[in-house]
């Protein structure tokens, strides 16, 4: 469908250059104020999650009361540390799906984001269709938790590195980071492919082709996310990574 005899270097350059231009499209289009919506999501998710371990937390010491007859002190000491531990794990798993659970939210935002770029860089109109959105938005939101199922089984695989002192973490890292990355800028590539009514499975295809688009455009969205609370700045960074994603895409279209 596109030119793909393009070099890695040609790739990554394009990936990551585009992301200038969509800060600069964004800005002079109005399109920026969208970036604050994923930022109050990802406040949303956190509070729901932490809050969520709490609830959690104080139903299971509710079950232990009631079962247990001579409450001592270990008893005392599990019921404080499991009220304490459980909002620390709910936080802790918004940190590595955090941005995965905002992404899925954001697809109609992103979905729109997109479809405004192409319209501002090539005077293409598309009319809003509302059972078409609600498809776009599904199939965002399928691709999303199959790229997520993905990433965690690979994740997973990485993780066994460690067991080889040195090398194999240092090898961990950059092969969970050069997986999450591949996976976030192929999300983001998606949106494209979907308004370009192409089938999951040839976006797929595609997005393999421009594999090095997808880890460029998907690094820049992953490197904050290995920051403590780094979701929150991915998540400011997740519209200008769908803008510059549908910028390469449109320019390679284009010289085609």
């Amino acid at each position: 469908m596109q030119n793909v005899a393009l070099s890695k270097s040609h790739q990554l350059k394009l990936g990551i250059s585009s992301y200038l231009k969509a800060l600069r499209l964004m800005w002079a289009n109005k399109l920026a104020r969208y970036l604050l919506i994923p930022v109050l999501l990802n406040i949303i998710v956190v509070v729901v999650l932490v809050f969520s371990g709490v609830g959690i937390g104080d139903w299971i010491n509710g079950i232990i009361e009631r079962s247990v007859e001579n409450m001592n002190g270990w008893i005392h000491a599990a019921m404080i540390g499991i009220k304490i531990i459980l909002p620390i794990i709910f936080f802790a798993l918004f940190i590595f799906i955090g941005g995965t659970i905002v992404n899925i939210l954001m697809s109609p935002i992103y979905t729109f984001l997109s479809e405004k770029t192409e319209t501002i860089l090539t005077g293409k109109e598309f009319p809003f269709d509302f059972k078409q959105t609600l498809k776009d938005v599904w199939r965002a939101i399928i691709i999303a938790l199959r790229n997520t199922a993905k990433q965690l089984s690979l994740t997973v695989l990485c993780l066994l590195l460690n067991f080889i002192p040195v090398v194999g973490s240092v090898a961990s890292i950059i092969l969970i980071f050069i997986i999450n990355a591949y996976y976030f800028g192929y999300g983001f590539m998606d949106y494209t492919y979907e308004r370009w009514r192409l089938s999951p499975k040839d976006s797929r295809k595609e997005t393999h082709k421009l594999k090095f688009i997808a880890f460029a455009t998907g690094a820049v969205y992953s490197l904050p996310l290995y920051l403590f609370c780094g979701a929150f700045i991915a998540a400011f960074i997740g519209g200008v990574s769908t803008v510059a994603a549908t910028i390469s895409q449109i320019s390679l279209k284009e010289n085609c």
